[in-house]
C-alpha cells in the first residue's frame, strides 16, 4: 500500500483551500493532504508576500464570517517563538502521538521581521473528521497556550502560508509523519486532545480573572464635572455600536459575547429611565457579565469603562473628555496649567498633546523645547546615583534591572533568596528597601519565606495578600517614580509571567518601558522568569517570551541545573547581556537531601571554585548529549545484542530501527564511543583480524575494556 493509500484509509481525507497569495479573497483551488505533502518536499521559493496560502478549513473566502461557518480538517500550530531544532519538533509531537506534516517557514534562521535569528516551524495536524469552529478554537487554542506557540495561529479566521523558502540558498526542513491514524479529535483520552482541553481550560480562567478584575466600579463622582461628562456620553454614543466594535455579535435583538462558548447570545438591550442598558446572562468569562457586576445592569459609559478601559473610570473621564466636551476640557486645562508651578508645565504638554503654545499667566509664550531640560539638576541627580554595589553576588548590580531564566524547580528562588540574604548580611542594600514579591508559591511555601523575610529584615509581598495585587505593580512603580521614591528601592519579581504577558510584544514592550524609567530613577529590579521546554541545537537553555524584556534588562542570565549525585545539585548562571562589571559564568551547589528545612537548604548552597565549575560545564556538556542522542543510542545498543558489531552494519540497521538519518546516527557512535562511561561513552572498538574495528557495548559496572585485539585473544 502507498503512503497516499495509507492516508486515504485512515479517515476523510483534509482539504485544504489554497490562495494564490494571501492578499486573495477566494482560493484558486483545493489541495489534499497529499498534495500539501508534495508541497513541503518541493517548497516554493520567492519573498514571503507573494506565497501561497491555505486555511484548515473548506470554504469560498477567508472572512470571519467564512470560518466560523466552516469545517476544519486540521489543526495548524506555528513555532514562531520556541527556537525547536528538527529532532525537538519530532520529539514533541511523536509524544503526542499525533500525525503531523512539519516544514520551516520563510523566516526560518532570518532575521526577517524578527529580532533574533531563530528556527522556525509550521506544524499541520490532519484529523480523522472535520471540526466546527468552535472544537477547531478549543484543540488549536489549547494547544497554543499548552505549548506556548504563537496564539494568532490559532485563531478561527487564521490563514498559513504553504511550504516556501525565501531564495534558493535560504535553509529549509520538513518531516513528514503522516502515515499513522489521523488524530480523532473527539477522544478525550488522546494525549493530544488531553493537552488541548488543558490549555483551553487555563485560557478560560485567565479570561475569569480578567474580567473580574475589570467589572464595573460605582461610581463616585469627584464634582458635577465629571457627571456632566458621563451624561454627555451617554448620550452621544450608542451602546449598540460600543458593543459590536467590541466584538459582540448580534443575534436578533440580543448579543453573543466574544467568550462565549455556548453559541447563545446572553447580552439583552433593555431601557431604564429612559435610557439603553445592557443585562449580560453570559458566565463569568464575559466582563459585562451579570456576575462580575454585581447582578447590575450596564449603560453605555458603564460598557466602554469596563471594554475600553480596564474598569478604570477615572480613566475613562479624562480619555471622552475630549471628545464630548472638547472646548470644557481645553478651558480645564487651561486652568489648571495656570495653577500649576512652573516645573508642571511639562505635564500641561502632555494633556493639551504638544500644542504650538502653552497659556502661563494669562500670557502666551512660544513652544520652548529647553523647558525640558535637565541643564543645572547634574548634582541633585548625582546625590541620588547608585554606587556600584552588588546586589545578589557578582550577578546583580544596584540600579539595574537583570533578568535572569532557568527551568521550573532549578533553584532559582533558594539561590536568589541566598544570594539576598547575604547581601543584606553584607550591608551592600538596605534590608527594608527591599521588596521581595513572591508571586508563584505554595501557602506553605509563602510562610517560609516570610519568616525568612522578618529575621534578615526585608519585605515580602505576595498578591491576595495584605490588599496587594500583581495588576497594581507598574501603577505602583509609576506612582514611585512620580514622588521620587524609586532611588534605592529593589523590587524582585518571582516570577515575572505573574506581571506581565511576555509572549506578547506588545505588552511586554509597555513594561520594558516602565521597568527602564524606574532603573533610570535609581530603582533595582530583579526578574525571575522560566525558559522554554526545549534546549537550542547547542543544548542550551532559551529564555522564553519575546525579546523586548532581555532588550530592556541591563543584564540577562540563564540558570541551567543538573543534578550531580551525592543528592546535591549544581546550577550554572551564564550571562548573556551585561552592562557593568558582573560575572560571565558562575556555578553554585546545593543539597537537595528530603526532608530537611529550608534554613539548612538554603545554608547548603555554596559557590564552585574555577576548577569544580569546570568539572559541572563538562558534566553538563555530557548529559546534554547523552539526551540527545537518546533514541539513537538505544537503536545502536539494540543493534549490538543482536550481533551486529560493524560499524557500517550498525549504522544502517540504528538508522532502520529509529528512522534517524545515517550521518546523525554515525556522529552519534563516533561521539560515544570510549572506555570511560562517565565521559558518555557507551560501547567501545577492539581490532579484529585485517584492521577491521569490532564494536562491543561498554557496562557502567565492567572493568575498563582493553582494546588491543592480540591481548584479548591471548586472554590477558
Amino acid at each position: 500500500m502507498s503512503a497516499q493509500e495509507k492516508i486515504a484509509a485512515q479517515g476523510i481525507e483534509p482539504v485544504f483551500p489554497l490562495y494564490s497569495t494571501v492578499n486573495d479573497t477566494t482560493p484558486a483551488q483545493s489541495i489534499s493532504l497529499a498534495r500539501l505533502r508534495v508541497l513541503a518536499a518541493n517548497p516554493s521559493v520567492g519573498e514571503k508576500a507573494k506565497a501561497q496560502a491555505l486555511t484548515p478549513y473548506s470554504a469560498d473566502g477567508k472572512q470571519k464570517a467564512d470560518a466560523l461557518d466552516a469545517m476544519y480538517h486540521a489543526v495548524v500550530v506555528d513555532h514562531d517563538h520556541d527556537d525547536l531544532g528538527r529532532d525537538a519538533i519530532q520529539c514533541r509531537y511523536d509524544s503526542f502521538g499525533v500525525p503531523f506534516l512539519a516544514y520551516t517557514t520563510t523566516t526560518h534562521q532570518r532575521p526577517d521581521n524578527h529580532s533574533v535569528v531563530a528556527n522556525r516551524w509550521r506544524v499541520v495536524i490532519p484529523l480523522a473528521a472535520p471540526v466546527d469552529a468552535k472544537q477547531y478554537q478549543q484543540l488549536a487554542q489549547g494547544i497554543a497556550q499548552r505549548l506556548g506557540t504563537d496564539a494568532a495561529q490559532a485563531r478561527t479566521q487564521q490563514v498559513f502560508f504553504a511550504p516556501n523558502k525565501a531564495d534558493e540558498t535560504a535553509p529549509y526542513e520538513f518531516i513528514d509523519c503522516t502515515t499513522q491514524p489521523f488524530l480523532n479529535a473527539d477522544d478525550r483520552q488522546h494525549p493530544f486532545v488531553v493537552n488541548a482541553i488543558a490549555g483551553w481550560q487555563e485560557i478560560q480562567r485567565d479570561k475569569a480573572a480578567k474580567a473580574q478584575s475589570a467589572k464595573a466600579k460605582p461610581r463616585k463622582l469627584m464634582d458635577a464635572t465629571q457627571g456632566s461628562i458621563i451624561d454627555r456620553v451617554i448620550q452621544s454614543h450608542s451602546l449598540r455600536d460600543v458593543l459590536e466594535s467590541n466584538g459582540y455579535k448580534r443575534d436578533g435583538g440580543d448579543y453573543l459575547s466574544p467568550t462565549s462558548s455556548s453559541g447563545n447570545a446572553g447580552v439583552h438591550i433593555l431601557e431604564r429611565d429612559g435610557k439603553e442598558v445592557c443585562y449580560s446572562h453570559h458566565g463569568d468569562g464575559d466582563p459585562l457579565s451579570a456576575m462580575n457586576n454585581n447582578g447590575h445592569a450596564l449603560d453605555v459609559f458603564d460598557v466602554l469603562v469596563i471594554l475600553e478601559h480596564h474598569g478604570d473610570m477615572s480613566a475613562a473621564v479624562r480619555a471622552l473628555a475630549n471628545k464630548v466636551d472638547m472646548e470644557g476640557q481645553k478651558e480645564r486645562q487651561r486652568e489648571w496649567a495656570k495653577a500649576k508651578a512652573p516645573e508642571a508645565i511639562s505635564q500641561a504638554v502632555e494633556g493639551f498633546g504638544a500644542p504650538q503654545t502653552i497659556t502661563k499667566d494669562s500670557s502666551t509664550v512660544p513652544f520652548d523645547l529647553s523647558q525640558f531640560s535637565l541643564n543645572g539638576k547634574s548634582q541633585a541627580m548625582r546625590s541620588k546615583m547608585m554606587a556600584d554595589k552588588y546586589v545578589l553576588g557578582r550577578i546583580a548590580i544596584l540600579g539595574q534591572a537583570t533578568a535572569i531564566y532557568a527551568k521550573p524547580n532549578s533553584g532559582k528562588t533558594l539561590l536568589t533568596l541566598h544570594l539576598l540574604i547575604e547581601s543584606v548580611a553584607a550591608g551592600n542594600i538596605n534590608g527594608a528597601d527591599v521588596f521581595y514579591i513572591n508571586a508563584d508559591d505554595t501557602y506553605k511555601g509563602l510562610v517560609q519565606k516570610l519568616e525568612l523575610a522578618e529575621q534578615y529584615g526585608f519585605q515580602m509581598l505576595a498578591p491576595g495578600h495584605g490588599g496587594f495585587d500583581s495588576n497594581m505593580l507598574l501603577r505602583i512603580l509609576q506612582k514611585m517614580i512620580e514622588e521620587g521614591s524609586a532611588t534605592g528601592k529593589v523590587l524582585i519579581l518571582d516570577t515575572l509571567k505573574k506581571f506581565t504577558d511576555i509572549m506578547d510584544k506588545r505588552v511586554s514592550s509597555d513594561f520594558g518601558k516602565v521597568m527602564r524609567e524606574f532603573v533610570s530613577h535609581g530603582g533595582t529590579l530583579i526578574m525571575l522568569a522560566h525558559t522554554n521546554k526545549n534546549r537550542d541545537t547547542n543544548g542550551k537553555v532559551v529564555f522564553s517570551g519575546t525579546s523586548d524584556i532581555v532588550d530592556d534588562a541591563d543584564c540577562a542570565y540563564t540558570l541551567d541545573a543538573t543534578d550531580t549525585g551525592s543528592d546535591t545539585k549544581t546550577v550554572l548562571f551564564e550571562n548573556f547581556k551585561q552592562r557593568g562589571d558582573v560575572a560571565r559564568e558562575v556555578a553554585y551547589t546545593y543539597s537537595t537531601t528530603e526532608k530537611q528545612s529550608y534554613l539548612d537548604l538554603l545554608a547548603s548552597v555554596c559557590e564552585l571554585d574555577e576548577a569544580k565549575k569546570q568539572a559541572h560545564q563538562d558534566h553538563a556538556r555530557i548529559v546534554q548529549m547523552l539526551e540527545r542522542n537518546t533514541d539513537i543510542i538505544e537503536a545502536i545498543t539494540e543493534a549490538l545484542d543482536s550481533g551486529v558489531c560493524l560499524k557500517t552494519d550498525l549504522i544502517d540497521q540504528a538508522s532502520k530501527a529509529s528512522g534517524i538519518s545515517k550521518p546523525k546516527i554515525g556522529k552519534a557512535l563516533d561521539a560515544h564511543t570510549g572506555k570511560e562511561w562517565q565521559s558518555g561513552h557507551r560501547w567501545y572498538v577492539t581490532k579484529a583480524e585485517k584492521n577491521a574495528k569490532i564494536y562491543h557495548r561498554l557496562n557502567v559496572w565492567a572493568p575498563k575494556p582493553k582494546d588491543d585485539y592480540q591481548s584479548a585473544k591471548d586472554g590477558e
